[in-house]
């Protein structure tokens, strides 16, 4: 990264007057038409299917937005520096969360927790003692919305904590130029001050969130995913879910970084070398994924668990999902592992981009995959406008959204201390270059 400081200058100064593009403004706001008619038409046609469209992509969207911004906590929790380039990506889709909390009330308080099987066995009477106690609709309800509203809080702490400080800091550059009331609150004293303050909070909160990450969406597996089949459970399930949520995250922040380092700023900032970490680990979420979801499947098949292995039948050998689970094999798993190889193609922006629009589509099929089979028993596939059209309206929530907020605070990360060159690193060089030093 060289011997000096980065030059925020340009991230800073191009701040006053953004404003989202109309263009995505109005591909968002056309996405979100799209999926309010696609609701409107799943509730009236058929409301079963509808839930378990909701259930999918609330797995997929609230996947990429916590999922994302777990890279925050995770960069500071180990003192990396190269995730900093991108941090404020993944800040910026915490603020989706509130969104997806909200859905989920609404889905929740207006019956789509019916779709659930152990609904209709616990009323008769046929669940076991343990489940029939803890699978019960009042008792689903509070601990997702409580579990989930944890996360949201502390990410948002989280992020608020980092804007402040980077408001604090443009404001000083920018002097009368500052936007006029501008968010999240920025006056919090000199830059210096706030810069410090800033990083003792997040690196507080940081452990905070890595912790109750994993337990809460340990919950949210095995709640809103695995209850779908009540009789059937796998110890890695919640594991492989929650750590693929922030594989679709360090995706979405690879395609929002990538299209909008331009119009942030920030394109200096982020070159080449950071989407070669980026798509580094992008692949080792990739490998890990196939690993998680072997994992699974081969206890099933060596211990002849026939309890179990009903489950995995349904989604690799029955029609109509055999042919979904072909495509998210090569989605998810063949295609990204063999053209991440590539040391060359993560840092030519359009092969990333294409990457990871190809991991992207097949995290989507992997959540159709698992949840939509347990409701839908039909011998046709629930793949058309009720479950495509809800993506898309979603997708267009979260693109309007995050580029809200992108638009309205810094590009970068410009007050963090990681940000600049690490004091002692040793830059070893050719002696045609005047040796190591």
């Amino acid at each position: 990264m060289g011997h000096h400081g980065p030059d925020f200058t340009k991230a800073i100064e191009s701040i006053p007057g953004r404003t989202v593009p109309s263009q995505v403004k109005m591909a968002a706001l056309g996405l979100i038409a799209v999926g309010i008619a696609a609701v409107g038409y799943g509730i009236a046609t058929d409301p079963h299917r509808t839930s378990g469209a909701f259930i999918t992509n609330f797995m997929y969207f609230n996947g990429i937005a916590m999922g994302g911004f777990m890279l925050t906590p995770i960069a500071m929790v180990t003192h990396s520096r190269w995730p900093r380039r991108v941090k404020r990506f993944s800040e910026s889709f915490a603020f989706f969360l509130p969104v997806m909390w909200v859905l989920f009330a609404i889905f929740a308080f207006s019956g789509g927790v019916d779709v659930y099987p152990w609904v209709e066995e616990g009323a008769r009477g046929e669940l076991p003692p343990h489940k029939a106690v803890y699978l019960t609709k009042g008792f689903f309800i509070a601990r997702q919305l409580i579990g989930q509203g944890i996360l949201m809080v502390l990410a948002l702490l989280m992020a608020r904590a980092s804007l402040n400080s980077d408001i604090a800091m443009a404001k000083e550059h920018l002097g009368d130029k500052a936007p006029k009331g501008w968010p999240w609150n920025g006056n919090v004293g000199p830059a210096k001050a706030a810069a410090e303050k800033s990083y003792m909070t997040q690196l507080k909160l940081a452990p905070v969130v890595c912790i109750a990450y994993a337990a809460i969406y340990t919950m949210i597996a095995v709640d809103v995913s695995m209850s779908l089949a009540p009789h059937w459970y796998a110890n890695m399930f919640p594991a492989w879910l929650f750590m693929s949520s922030i594989w679709s995250g360090l995706v979405y922040i690879a395609l929002f970084s990538l299209i909008g380092r331009e119009w942030l700023g920030v394109r200096e900032l982020i070159g080449s070398n950071v989407y070669h970490d980026l798509g580094k680990l992008t692949f080792a979420f990739c490998m890990f994924w196939g690993y998680t979801t072997f994992a699974q499947y081969l206890p099933i098949w060596y211990g002849n668990m026939i309890e179990e292995i009903g489950f995995v039948l349904i989604r690799t050998a029955m029609h109509p999902w055999d042919r979904v689970a072909q495509a998210v094999f090569l989605l998810c798993f063949l295609a990204p592992w063999t053209i991440l190889l590539s040391r060359g193609l993560k840092k030519i922006p359009s092969a990333y981009i294409s990457v990871a629009c190809v991991i992207a589509v097949g995290i989507w099929l992997e959540r159709f995959l698992t949840n939509m089979p347990s409701i839908w028993m039909e011998d046709t596939l629930p793949l058309g406008f009720i479950e495509i059209g809800m993506a898309a309206g979603l997708l267009g929530a979260f693109i309007l959204v995050v580029t809200t907020v992108l638009s309205k605070v810094p590009g970068a990360v410009i007050s963090d201390r990681y940000m600049q060159p690490d004091p002692d690193h040793v830059h070893v060089l050719p002696k045609s270059h005047g040796g190591h030093h």
